[in-house]
């Protein structure tokens, strides 16, 4: 065998896996084309239109992300539970959480620093109108107080929401109560 004979059969194996790859390739792909029927073919479409007409929720697309990533990793394997999807992706849910926890903390700084922003511009509005000047002092008290009225309004609607919660459970157990006389009668 000479030198000039193996990189002929080297050529000519190179040529008939690129070949063989080439036609495999295709012949999957004419099959994921005929997989879909008709019937199939409409009903994704019709999700398809759906979908973009009726925003879906981030729950439900991250959900269907998951899936697809299961059909792609996992061919011919039966699609888990939502439950054991959830379980494989505890870490990313978790991860969500925090940064969710975080953006909707940091708009309630922003909001809470406009807030006083307003009020602070409010008192100086009334303070010029009434041609007066605090001293740098007298804007620490007001800051204090504003402080102090912040969390008492947080307070009373903490003791709302208790309150609220009471009612309801006393509303409760009063309905079931009549609900056990009715039945007893």
């Amino acid at each position: 065998m000479t030198l000039g004979d193996s990189r002929v059969k080297a050529s000519l194996l190179a040529l008939s896996t690129a070949v063989g790859v080439t036609a495999l390739g295709t012949v999957s792909w004419v099959k994921a084309v005929q997989a879909e029927t008709p019937y199939e073919r409409d009903q994704r479409e019709q999700l398809e239109t759906y979908q973009q007409q009726h925003a879906l929720s981030p729950q439900v697309l991250q959900a269907q992300r998951w899936q697809q990533e299961w059909r792609q990793q996992h061919p011919n394997e039966p699609m888990p539970t939502l439950g054991a999807l959830e379980k494989l992706h505890r870490q990313e849910i978790l991860q969500n959480m925090n940064q969710d926890f975080a953006k909707m903390r940091q708009e309630r700084q922003a909001q809470l620093q406009r807030e006083y922003l307003l009020s602070k511009q409010h008192q100086q509005q009334i303070l010029a109108s009434q041609h007066v000047t605090w001293t740098p002092q007298q804007w620490k008290e007001w800051d204090r107080q504003y402080d102090l009225a912040q969390q008492q309004k947080a307070q009373d609607y903490l003791n709302a929401v208790r309150e609220a919660g009471q009612m309801s459970r006393t509303e409760m157990a009063q309905e079931e109560q009549d609900r056990i006389r009715r039945s007893g009668n």
